[in-house]
């Protein structure tokens, strides 16, 4: 019996799965570049004094990014104080606890860049304020604008009314489509034109850095991208059920609302009336923005039956995936969220353990049943042969 380690919060969890009953296990394979070459790409950053990092993602790399680019910015003879940190609220804590990682070793904790939240509405005002700004950012996929990375980051932290824009403007159906480049990144691209910044756009899994891409923001997004094309796309077999799991950064699990790109990256490998599996503690709870609206009973469902004239929320598409992919298979649940939430409130199957999941899916799907398991799902996109 093969033994299969799992992400749950900051521990992992043991899949006991039989090889009979496992279809295949998928995981991103990234061909990991050197620490040197990682420094060389860095260091081609342009830096200055009064400088302002934008920090969009929050991940190990990402944060090794931002310390890279301050201890840059000081070893020309910038003062420490001159150096700035913006972060996106929600990222703010995890990026914290990773640059102290980073920067422990160093003799004074004054090294590590401040952090402050973005609770601005300007991005032009703000950036007016230095002399130079560096976006750094950490390439993915999205379900709504199928990839992401400081682009998408960005009109969802300052560009509200772009960000409704790019949401009216999804593919049709209600359905995820991650990996596909449609009107919603169009959008986003556009509204990125007269921002004048350099911009730092990462490739990475919990093994490594696999690409850093520097440029103006679209440049540097656009050769991630196609990083991401060639190297972080799998082909599968479509299965009854999988079991789906983020990878080791805390981000992508800490609520529900990051775990659920890992869903949506997998679940088309599902075959119609299976069951999609997700595992995610989901420490920090829903996440906030529609989710937490909707199972707080300040959403209501026809609100969400009619989002094409509302202003976005945070997390509305979430909502609208959901409802859609339930009508092609069950959605399960392995997560520390109250039942009432994730069950009664939002629809899915809650299962109290992995244990629990695979026991229960055999007994419905029979002792021959055979399971696909995904391990790193937030950076994996699974496509189904055809």
């Amino acid at each position: 019996m093969p033994e299969i380690w799992l992400r749950y919060g900051v521990t992992d969890v043991v899949l006991d799965i039989k090889f009979e009953n496992l279809s295949s296990q998928i995981s991103s394979t990234f061909p990991i570049i050197s620490e040197e070459q990682a420094k060389a790409a860095l260091d081609s950053v342009p830096v200055t004094d009064n400088m302002l990092i934008l920090a969009l993602a929050s991940s190990k790399a990402a944060a090794k990014a931002v310390a890279s680019i301050s201890a840059a910015a000081k070893a020309k003879g910038y003062a420490a104080n001159s150096i700035t940190v913006d972060v996106p609220a929600r990222t703010a804590s995890t990026l914290r606890t990773n640059l102290v990682a980073i920067t422990s070793n160093l003799q004074s904790t004054e090294e590590m860049p401040s952090i402050n939240r973005i609770d601005y509405q300007s991005l032009e005002e703000r950036t007016k304020k230095f002399q130079s700004t560096v976006v750094v950012s950490r390439a993915s996929f999205d379900p709504l604008f199928g990839f992401s990375g400081a682009p998408t980051e960005l009109i969802r932290t300052l560009f509200p009314q772009k960000m409704t824009e790019a949401f009216m403007a999804r593919k049709e159906g209600n359905m995820p489509a991650p990996g596909e480049e449609g009107e919603p990144l169009k959008i986003a691209m556009a509204t990125m034109e007269g921002i004048s910044a350099s911009a730092v756009e990462i490739v990475a899994n919990g093994s490594g850095i696999a690409g850093v891409h520097t440029g103006t923001i679209q440049e540097a997004f656009s050769k991630a991208v196609e990083q991401l094309k060639a190297i972080a796309t799998a082909e599968a077999d479509p299965v009854r059920s999988a079991f789906i799991s983020a990878g080791n950064e805390a981000g992508t699990h800490a609520t529900l609302m990051s775990a659920l790109y890992s869903l949506w990256n997998a679940v088309r490998i599902v075959k119609e009336g299976g069951s999609a599996i997700l595992l995610a503690e989901c420490r920090d709870g829903i996440g906030g923005g529609a989710l937490q609206a909707f199972v707080e009973g300040r959403l209501k469902q026809e609100q969400i039956a009619g989002s094409t004239a509302m202003q976005y929320i945070d997390g509305l598409e979430h909502l609208l995936y959901m409802q859609g992919i339930r009508q092609k298979c069950e959605l399960g649940l392995v997560s520390s969220l109250p039942h009432y939430y994730a069950g009664a409130k939002l629809g899915f199957t809650t299962y109290a353990s992995a244990r629990d999941a695979l026991e229960k899916i055999l007994v419905r799907n029979g002792k021959g049943h055979k399971a696909l398991v995904v391990s790193d799902a937030d950076i994996t996109f699974l496509k189904p042969k055809v």
